[in-house]
């Protein structure tokens, strides 16, 4: 099963193929070193075909992380009640 990329990896993606400076996490890093789209190696960052293919998708045919928008009930005071819980007192 392939990962799905977020907006913002998407963007770095974008950014290092077009050869621009970014600062990417360790993190990230590794999580796109896992996903196959980047690799990293005694020369830095170095992109994999399959990454330069996603970077110069279009951001709408992109594989992106939905959301989902849940409706999230709130009380009286303006808080949040994920599970509907009331009060006991």
């Amino acid at each position: 099963m392939a990962r799905l990329l977020s907006a913002f990896e998407l963007e770095i993606l974008r950014k290092l193929a077009h050869g621009e400076p970014v600062l990417v996490p360790p993190r990230l890093r590794l999580g796109l070193e896992m996903a196959g789209v980047i690799r990293e190696g005694a020369q830095g960052i170095a992109i994999t075909d399959h990454g330069r293919r996603l970077a110069n998708r279009k951001a709408s045919q992109a594989n992106l992380d939905t959301v989902p928008t849940d409706k999230v009930a709130f009380d009286r005071r303006g808080r949040r009640m994920p599970l509907k819980r009331r009060s006991v007192f």
